[in-house]
């Protein structure tokens, strides 16, 4: 009796669970009640391509096989395969996450919010995140998440920089996540023409290159960027071959390349490269985007230590009350060759309003690696876009707990890298803490300014509208605290700058501290990225 008892309690378990009917086949799901009392469908582990396995590795993903059975989408898939070994891991990675409000009677499509990890092209994964987060903050404000994998390190983003291998798989697979849940929209209950892309830090990256690309450009209504630039030196690497092909017809440099590029003074060169760039931003119809960063991105790097492959990039603790001027020189040095490269470095970042105390030199250290990587790209990727006539909502995280700090000087504190995940997803990557009446205001303001852009184009929170960057050159930004405001002037020192390095003939990436430092950098971001920018010029390769 028992045992019959239970068979029909499973039966009508099974029957009122979400179904999911999409192209390939339909997917089981489960139901998650949210913190609001908003009941949402929940369905995991929906391949979008063929396993890339055996004679499909180092391929360009192809589309899933369908299947015929009801599939099971009550648990995560294994993650892609990562930098380093790791439990519940496989080549067979290639799934995407659905998690949506309870449609049943919805009559009007929904807007489809697409969501892709970061970490270097090197690690994450879509389980980290979850699906509690994304269904209490957005899921549950009636907009539907998709959270997807794609193919990293090695098995994603391997390139001889020729037809053998030629890279960016892990972009592609991006490429195609999008374009089946663009061509999906319908059967999962959203708007096709209100696709919302968002990425933080690498995913940041990939989200530039995904609105600009032919590929996919199509798909995408508007996109939020979080602290990444598909323009950053860590974005473009030299060697990309077909990009490279594209900047010498830039150059008018057809034929005998080499000898053509001699000739070209470096002003004409960088005016090319921003030719390219441009003809990329005006080749795409403009598009709303969010663009930020945190107020001490490289934190996480050089005082927190909390990224093990980057530690070599890291100070010591023990050395925070005696760090100096000269350990600052030390780390830039390039070379007697670009004396005055580094001569200018240090008149920027140490001269310029010179304290004689540690704290001063780490913290400009750490700005310097800041705007090396993130701030400076983001800067010229702005510019670009505002020229082009995009509607570009610029902000600043200017917030953090001190719990993530620990023992850490005041002075030395900030909103390092990635600590933003409390205040939009709901998880913390750092050190844990309790929210206290500061956060809780924060993460109101950004979820509900995220989730109005999401669903209307311009973030505003209690109704008050953020003020997009303007016309002017002094970009106009919304600084993220407990008392949000708008305020004027985004790097503009920073972006001067760098401008002005330009005229030394000098890689950027090659500003990273050098010998093993510049290695473990070069494992983590660079060897990953080589290849990025094949991506966005996809057309010249087919």
């Amino acid at each position: 009796m028992i045992t019959l008892l239970l068979l029909v309690a499973l039966s009508e378990l099974s029957s009122t669970a979400p179904i999911l009917e999409l192209t390939p086949g339909k997917v089981q799901g489960f139901e998650y009640q949210t913190g609001h009392n908003v009941t949402v469908e929940v369905f995991l582990n929906i391949p979008y391509a063929a396993p890339p396995v055996d004679e499909l590795r180092f391929e360009r993903p192809k589309a899933v096989t369908p299947w015929a059975d009801v599939r099971s989408g009550e648990k995560f898939g294994p993650q892609c395969l990562q930098l380093v070994q790791m439990e519940n891991t496989s080549e067979d990675c290639l799934t995407l996450n659905i998690i949506r409000p309870r449609i049943e009677g919805q009559s009007t499509s929904l807007p489809i919010l697409f969501w892709v990890h970061g970490g270097g092209y090197e690690l994450g994964s879509a389980t980290q995140f979850g699906y509690e987060g994304f269904a209490n903050i957005y899921a549950s404000k009636g907009i539907i998440v998709v959270s997807i994998q794609y193919r990293l390190g090695v098995f994603g983003f391997f390139s001889t920089g020729d037809e053998r291998v030629s890279g960016n798989l892990g972009l592609f697979d991006m490429a195609e996540a999008l374009k089946f849940i663009y061509t999906n929209a319908e059967n999962i209950g959203g708007d096709w023409t209100r696709i919302t892309v968002w990425g933080h830090s690498a995913g940041s990256a990939a989200t530039g290159q995904l609105a600009l690309s032919q590929l996919t450009r199509e798909y995408i209504a508007q996109t939020i960027e979080m602290s990444g630039s598909p323009w950053g030196s860590w974005a473009i690497g030299a060697g990309v071959a077909h990009n490279s092909l594209e900047l010498a017809e830039a150059l008018k440099c057809e034929t005998d390349i080499k000898a053509c590029l001699k000739k070209k003074t470096v002003n004409e060169i960088y005016e090319a490269v921003d030719r390219v760039v441009s003809e990329m931003i005006a080749c795409a119809l403009p598009k709303p985007t969010m663009i930020g960063v945190t107020n001490k991105e490289a934190s996480l790097f050089t005082i927190l230590n909390s990224t093990p492959i980057l530690q070599k990039l890291g100070i010591n603790s023990t050395e925070f009350h005696t760090w100096n001027r000269t350990e600052f020189i030390r780390l830039v040095y390039v070379g007697d060759r670009l004396e005055d490269f580094t001569s200018d470095i240090v008149s920027f970042y140490v001269d310029r309003d010179e304290e004689p105390k540690s704290e001063f030199y780490i913290n400009r250290y750490t700005e310097f690696v800041s705007n090396l990587l993130f701030e400076a790209a983001i800067v010229d990727d702005i510019q670009s876009r505002q020229k082009a006539g995009w509607t570009v909502y610029a902000y600043m995280l200017d917030y953090y707990n001190d719990a993530i700090w620990g023992d850490v000087p005041k002075a030395l504190r900030g909103a390092p890298h990635a600590s933003e995940y409390p205040y939009v997803h709901g998880i913390n990557v750092l050190s844990p803490f309790e929210f206290n009446e500061d956060d809780r205001t924060v993460a109101n303001f950004f979820r509900e300014s995220l989730v109005e852009f999401i669903k209307t184009g311009t973030p505003s929170h209690h109704n008050k509208s953020w003020l997009n960057i303007g016309s002017d050159p002094n970009i106009r930004y919304t600084q993220i605290t407990p008392h949000p405001q708008t305020n004027t002037g985004f790097f503009n020192l920073t972006a001067a700058f760098w401008q002005r390095m330009r005229l030394y003939d000098y890689d950027m990436v090659q500003l990273l501290p050098r010998n093993e430092r510049k290695a473990a950098y070069s494992q983590w971001l660079y060897v990953p990225f080589v290849t990025l920018v094949w991506f966005i010029c996809y057309q010249f390769l087919i």
